[in-house]
């Protein structure tokens, strides 16, 4: 199913709690987007409405934050990853194949790695401070 949704920054918890209520056994969200669309901004949105008090930020250089609240919460960045070794490496087959949640900015080099059920999100730039979100869940 596809869902678009149209929102401003200052609707962007609204939207958080929209979209983990969308397919709520997925624990698998992928990102897709042009530099600087908002990728890690929806992300940090999605993490504070899984419950998590502390600071998020990218993993741009570290590729993968982990946070806990209860429950395990990873958020990926493959956006400097060449090759789907370097992710291989990592153990990225593992972190999909676990039950917690992971948040993944540029997917394409393991698109065909995920499992059934995950949630892709497409961030189009509608202005400076609005953005279109099509979902895929």
């Amino acid at each position: 199913m596809t869902k678009d949704i149209n929102y401003s920054i200052e609707e962007i918890d609204k939207t958080a709690k929209i979209v983990l209520s969308l397919n709520p056994s997925a624990k698998i969200f992928i990102f897709n987007g042009e530099m600087g669309s908002g990728k890690t901004t929806i992300i940090k949105a999605l993490i504070k409405e899984l419950g998590y008090e502390g600071t998020v930020s990218s993993p741009t250089f570290s590729l993968i934050n982990e946070y806990f609240n209860g429950n395990k919460i990873y958020h990926f960045d493959f956006y400097r990853i060449k090759s789907r070794n370097e992710l291989l490496d990592i153990g990225i087959d593992e972190y999909i194949s676990r039950n917690d949640w992971c948040f993944i900015e540029w997917p394409s080099l393991i698109a065909d790695m995920l499992p059934d059920k995950y949630i892709e999100l497409n961030i189009d730039v509608i202005s400076n401070d609005d953005r279109k979100l099509r979902i895929n869940y």
